[in-house]
């Protein structure tokens, strides 16, 4: 079996196979976050691995079982092989990352009010226990071209510090070589306090009940005055008051012309 195993590596190196693996990790402020894994391959590197005496499709679903995950598998010219966790807590994400690939070193997920931190060490795939033995004596650098390995992670608030690879639309990535030497996969961002959340609705009805109390108001203060203000009007004009000077001279009902003359008297005595 090691020679069948060593002789398929040395086809892998010479022929043009390819395998891809895409770890993506995605953390929440609320202590939980996903995981998702997928995994590329052609039909060349089948036949290859088919060599070791083992399938590669029976590993991938071994290696998930163990952390209770389940891998879809699309066959096809490049058959890939997907997994996604529901929302799970930090120890769970942190469970499938060193489950997935014992060996791998540890993986750590610490949050506070001020920041968010992940931390692990990563070995290249040439130390993993299902792996290793094919590997033994062999140069690591002579695969590279042919084994492509890359984590990403998402993480919420501004990221300070970090050693990844490249950063991208928020998120980071590792490209974890396929060579002798570790990874350290350290990420710390700092947390934004959340804005109050308006509750537009209460806002909406609030409003509009404000208004209403606002029209009635209105409304009541308007028929306050119009009742204030109708009795003076029942009396027409003439219930005007009379001012001091309208009062000052009486109209007479007889008009000059019409009053007597009293006679006057004849100055000679006649």
């Amino acid at each position: 079996m090691r020679r069948a195993a060593l002789i398929a590596l040395l086809a892998l190196a010479a022929s043009a196979c390819t395998i891809d693996v895409n770890i993506g990790i995605s953390l929440n402020r609320t202590d939980t976050g996903t995981v998702s894994v997928e995994v590329a391959a052609d039909e060349e590197f089948h036949d290859l691995f088919a060599l070791t005496g083992r399938e590669f499709e029976d590993l991938i679903a071994s290696r998930a079982a163990e952390v209770g995950l389940a891998f879809e598998v699309e066959s096809g010219p490049i058959t890939r092989y997907s997994t996604e966790t529901r929302v799970v807590s930090y120890d769970t994400v942190e469970g499938i990352l060193e489950g997935l690939a014992p060996g791998i070193g540890s993986v750590t997920i610490t949050r506070t009010e001020r920041d968010l931190e992940i931390d692990g060490q990563l070995n290249p795939l040439t130390r993993l226990d299902d792996l290793f033995p094919y590997f033994e004596n062999e140069d690591p650098a002579q695969f590279a071209d042919d084994v492509s390995v890359a984590v990403t992670v998402a993480m919420p608030g501004e990221v300070a510090a970090s050693t990844a690879t490249s950063r991208q639309d928020g998120q980071l990535t590792w490209i974890i070589p396929f060579s002798d030497s570790d990874t350290r996969l350290l990420a710390r961002s700092v947390l934004e306090k959340e804005s109050p959340r308006i509750p537009w609705t209460s806002l909406i009805v609030g409003g509009t009940i404000l208004a209403a109390v606002v029209f009635l108001v209105a409304i009541r203060s308007r028929l306050t005055e119009t009742e204030t203000v109708s009795p003076m009007r029942a009396t027409g004009p003439s219930s005007r008051p009379t001012t001091p000077e309208d009062q000052a001279v009486a109209p007479t009902s007889t008009p000059p012309e019409d009053q007597p003359v009293a006679p006057t008297e004849d100055p000679g005595g006649s």
